[in-house]
């Protein structure tokens, strides 16, 4: 099996030179049982995005010092990760058939992401690649963590960073999960099957901006496309929690990742003049809206859209009529269908057309939802956030239909802004 598999890491880098020695390190002495990664069968490609501080250069001496690793550097002049990180992507999807020509084999390739400010456990890459193949998996997950001594003084934070791990760990075992960019594996096939990473833009003041969807889009259309999604809990990867410790107002405000449609990657790199309330705990009523923000963002988008894909694991998957109930998951099949029928939506790989009915079956079903949560992953999960206050005034028998106007304004209003952008945890 090892002689039929190959792999590529792909780091897009931009001015990392704090964290860029110990991601190398982490990325380069990975290990693994029974050879199945080895330095004949595993590239790295580093995507320089146009950094100005010594990045590259410590990349270079990295090469230099491991001759024995094919590490590639490339560049790629439009500033923002979704370019970098397509770049770094077609290039090992282009280097992996010229070389599978070249040798006259036909070997699974696996192409895989990787984030400059994120280390990666001894046995990432084994621990992805060999469920991949065990599961015959199209798009591969990791397990992520955040390291328990940078919260040392901020426990209610850490908690409510916890509570948000914890349900994914239950949803990405119980649907397999979606691609972020601290760590994913693709199949290179149905990677070029799908078109590769697509960029989206958006307007922000007048300009047009890449729209920061490339990998969880990509996954859409990967899973769309019949790719099996599988999880791999082995394959861990430590965020660096200066994504927290920098952003930490708008965490709590639900805004880490912009507003009113716009949807941002803010720098999180650390500046010291700017630490002191950040690195702070939070109070319970701060810990409690992060939560909220949390929260908000998770459901939609990792227990309602699986089922949005792929309806018919309500009705045939064991483990997801349990979570749910059986009567549950039967209402939810039969709800989800009446949305497709009535908006005639049939494809969701277009970019965010997802997003209406998720919103729409969160409001519906939050309740039903929160429920199996707290069987699920623990009563500390608690209830739904309050709904907005446009719905004080709706009639119980008026409620769908007012769930619908206010989801339709998902990308530029209200709705975006009470979902969130709590995926910052």
């Amino acid at each position: 099996m090892r002689d039929n598999v190959f792999v590529s890491v792909v780091l897009p880098i931009y001015n990392e030179t704090d964290c860029i020695d110990d991601v190398l390190t982490s990325l380069v002495n990975q290990k693994t049982h029974n050879n199945l990664i080895t330095h004949q069968s595993y590239e790295l490609i580093v995507v320089d995005n146009n950094s100005t501080d010594d990045s590259v250069r410590k990349v270079k001496a990295l090469k230099a010092e491991n001759p024995s690793i094919d590490i590639n550097i490339i560049t790629e002049a439009v500033q923002g990760v979704s370019s970098a990180r397509k770049q770094g992507m077609d290039y090992a999807s282009f280097r992996s058939k010229t070389r599978d020509s070249r040798l006259g084999v036909q070997r699974k390739h696996y192409i895989v992401s990787s984030d400059a400010d994120c280390t990666v456990d001894p046995y990432w890459l084994h621990a992805l690649i060999k469920k991949m193949i065990e599961e015959n998996g199209g798009l591969g997950t990791c397990n992520y963590y955040y390291n328990e001594n940078s919260f040392i003084n901020r426990p209610n934070l850490f908690r409510e960073i916890q509570k948000t791990l914890r349900c994914r760990e239950m949803s990405f075992s119980l649907f397999g999960g979606f691609p972020d960019g601290k760590g994913f594996a693709v199949e290179r096939k149905l990677y070029d099957e799908v078109g590769g990473i697509e960029i989206f833009y958006q307007l922000k003041n007048g300009r047009f901006v890449e729209h920061l969807s490339d990998d969880w889009d990509f996954g859409i259309r990967v899973i769309a496309r019949g790719g099996n999604p599988v999880y791999a809990r082995d394959s861990r990867v430590e965020i660096n929690s200066r994504r927290v410790d920098t952003l930490l107002e708008e965490v709590i405000t639900g805004t880490a990742y912009g507003q009113d449609g716009i949807i941002i990657m803010k720098d999180v790199r650390i500046d010291a003049e700017k630490q002191t309330i950040a690195l702070q705990d939070t109070t319970p009523e701060q810990s409690q809206n992060a939560w909220f923000c949390s929260i908000k963002d998770y459901v939609p988008k990792n227990v309602v859209l699986p089922v949005l894909l792929n309806p018919h694991i309500l009705l045939e998957n064991a483990l997801v009529r349990e979570f749910f109930t059986g009567r549950v998951a039967d209402r939810l099949y039969r709800r989800l269908n009446e949305i497709k029928r009535e908006t005639r939506i049939i494809d969701f790989k277009s970019i965010h057309s997802y997003k209406t009915p998720c919103y729409r079956l969160y409001f519906e079903f939050r309740d039903e939802i929160f429920s199996a949560m707290r069987r699920t992953v623990g009563g500390d999960i608690g209830f739904p956030p309050p709904l907005p206050k446009c719905f004080d005034v709706v009639k119980p028998e008026d409620f769908r239909r007012f769930v619908y106007y206010f989801c339709e304004d998902r990308e530029s209003g209200d709705a975006h802004n009470y979902f969130a952008n709590g995926g910052v945890f």
